[in-house]
C-alpha cells in the first residue's frame, strides 16, 4: 500500500481528509511544527511515497522543511493543499520543491473536490510505483526517473504503447534517455521475453550497414565464407531499435522501407525474401521533418516511422528530476562501503540553475566527477566542513572541463565549416573515425546540416 505522510500546518486533527485517504493508502498524520523542529520523526516513521502538506492559512511554503524532506526522500511525490489566496503564487511552491498544488476551496465544508483530487493523485502514484516495480525486475541495471510531471506523463503512456504493435518514433536531445524509454516499451509489452536489439545507425560504417541489418548468405561476396544473421533476423519476435535513425544511408532507407511495409527482407546474395515478426522503434535527436526538407531523409520512410511520436523533454524542462537523478546516480556509483556522501546544497543549487545541454548523461558525469574530486577527511561531514567557493571562482575541475568543452566545440565547428558539413571529410581532417566524430557532435549538440546549408 502506498505510504503517505500528511503534514498539517495546524493540529493533525484539523486535517479533514485523513479518514477517506486512509482507505486508499497507509497514512501518517503529523504536524508541521513537529517535523520542522525534530529529525527523530524521520527515523520513527517509515519513508513515504507521497507527502501531502496542508498549508491552510499559511502564505508561504515551508522551504527549509521541504528541502530537507526532498533530500531525504528524493523519490517521494510532494503535494501541497494551499488556501485560495495563494493561487497566484504557484511558482513559489515549485521552487520550494512541491510537485503538485491543489487549491483548497474557501468554504471549508466543500472538501469533496479536494478529496477527489488527492485520491486521483494517490491512484496515479500507485500505478506509477507498479510500473517502476515491473521495470525494475526487467531492467535491474537501470531505471527511469519520473519525479517531474512531464516524465510521469510519459511513464503513464508506456503500457499503452507497449501493448500496441505500432512503430514508435522517440525524439529528444542527446542524453535524455531515449533508448531507456524504448527498452521500457519493450519490457512492458508481450515481447518482454524476446530479443531487444539495438542498431546504432550513427556508428556503423556506411558500407557495412546493409550487411549488419539484413545479413548475408554464404558466398554473397568474396569474404562471405559462412552465412551471417543480420540484426533484423536476430530481433525476430522481439523489438528492433533504430538509434540515430537519421544516419541511416539513403541507399539503405529504401530497402528498410520495404521491410517496414511487409516485414520482409533479403539477406545479401539471397534471391527470395524472408519474413520476420519484429516491432520497430526508432530514436533520433534531430528534426527528421527538416531532414526530409533537405533531402537527407526519405519522406515515405519518415511517415512510416512517425506512426506514434513520443518526445522526451530535455532536463532543463524537468528540473524536478535533478535531485532524484542525482540520488540515483550516487547510489549507482558509490562503492557500497560506508554511508553514501551527500552533495552540498550550494552544488545542488548550481545544478538546478544549469541548463544541462548534455541532459541526464551530463548530470551523471557531474555526479561521478564530484565523487572522485571531493575533498574529505575521516569523520568529517563534507557538507559542514568543506569551504564554500565563491560563485565567481568555480572549482578547477569544473573550469577545466568547461574550457575543454569550449575548445572542442570551436574546433569541430571550424572543421565542419571548412568541409561544408561533410562528416567523412571532417573525420579525416581531425584524424578520428566517423564514429568518434559523431559522438563529439552529439555531445556538443552540433548539427552538420547547419553547415551544409551554407554552400
Amino acid at each position: 500500500m502506498t505510504k503517505v505522510w500528511i503534514v498539517s500546518a495546524f493540529a493533525p486533527s484539523s486535517f479533514p481528509f485523513e479518514e477517506v485517504l486512509s482507505g486508499r493508502a497507509d497514512c501518517r498524520v503529523l504536524s508541521l511544527s513537529d517535523v520542522e523542529q525534530t529529525t527523530s520523526v524521520y527515523s520513527s516513521v517509515s519513508r513515504p511515497d507521497m507527502l501531502i502538506v496542508d498549508l491552510s492559512g499559511v502564505h508561504q511554503p515551508p522551504r527549509a522543511f521541504l528541502q530537507h524532506f526532498n533530500r531525504l526522500n528524493p523519490d517521494a511525490m510532494v503535494v501541497a493543499v494551499a488556501p485560495p489566496e495563494n493561487a497566484g503564487s504557484i511558482s513559489s511552491y515549485a521552487q520550494a520543491g512541491v510537485d503538485e498544488v491543489i487549491i483548497r476551496p474557501a468554504n471549508e465544508h466543500q472538501t469533496t473536490g479536494t478529496t477527489q483530487q488527492l485520491l486521483k493523485k494517490i491512484a496515479a502514484l500507485d500505478q506509477l510505483l507498479s510500473l517502476q516495480e515491473t521495470l525494475q525486475k526487467e531492467m535491474s541495471h537501470t531505471r527511469i526517473v519520473a519525479k517531474s510531471r512531464p516524465m510521469r506523463d510519459i511513464l503513464h503512456r508506456l503500457p499503452l504503447l507497449a501493448s500496441s504493435l505500432s512503430t514508435v518514433l522517440i525524439t529528444g536531445e542527446t542524453g535524455t534517455g531515449k533508448e531507456l524509454v524504448a527498452r521500457a516499451i519493450h519490457y512492458l509489452g508481450p515481447r518482454a521475453g524476446r530479443p531487444f536489439i539495438t542498431v546504432d545507425c550513427g556508428t556503423m560504417p556506411e558500407h557495412l550497414v546493409e550487411n549488419e541489418l539484413f545479413g548475408h548468405i554464404r558466398g554473397a561476396y568474396t569474404d562471405a565464407g559462412s552465412p551471417y544473421r543480420g540484426l533484423i533476423q536476430e530481433a525476430d519476435n522481439g523489438t528492433l531499435l533504430l538509434d540515430e535513425v537519421e544516419a541511416l544511408p539513403l541507399s539503405i532507407q529504401v530497402k528498410f522501407l520495404r521491410f517496414l511495409q511487409d516485414r520482409q527482407f533479403k539477406p545479401l546474395g539471397q534471391s527470395k525474401y524472408s519474413s520476420v515478426d519484429v516491432r520497430v522503434v526508432a530514436a533520433t535527436n534531430v528534426d527528421l521533418a527538416r531532414a526530409v526538407e533537405q533531402k537527407q531523409f526519405r519522406e515515405d520512410l519518415y511517415y512510416r516511422l512517425n506512426v506514434v511520436p513520443l518526445s522526451i523533454p530535455p532536463l532543463r524542462e524537468r528540473k524536478a528530476d535533478i535531485f532524484t537523478l542525482a540520488s540515483y546516480f550516487m547510489d549507482r556509483h558509490t562503492t557500497g562501503v560506508g554511508p553514501i556522501p551527500q552533495i552540498p546544497d550550494d552544488i545542488l543549487q548550481r545544478w538546478l540553475e544549469h541548463d544541462w545541454p548534455g541532459n541526464v548523461r551530463e548530470l551523471e558525469n557531474r555526479v561521478q566527477e564530484w565523487l572522485t574530486t571531493r575533498e574529505t577527511s575521516p569523520g568529517d561531514n563534507w557538507i559542514q566542513h568543506t569551504e564554500r567557493v565563491p560563485e565567481s571562482y568555480p572549482r578547477f575541475a569544473e573550469a577545466r572541463r568547461e574550457a575543454l568543452d569550449r575548445c572542442e566545440q570551436d574546433y569541430f565547428k571550424e572543421i565542419l565549416r571548412h568541409t561544408l558539413g561533410n562528416i567523412s571529410a571532417a573525420a579525416r581532417i581531425a584524424g578520428i573515425d566517423r564514429k568518434n566524430l559523431r559522438r563529439f557532435l552529439k555531445k556538443h549538440l552540433i548539427d552538420a546540416f547547419d553547415f551544409r546549408r551554407r554552400r
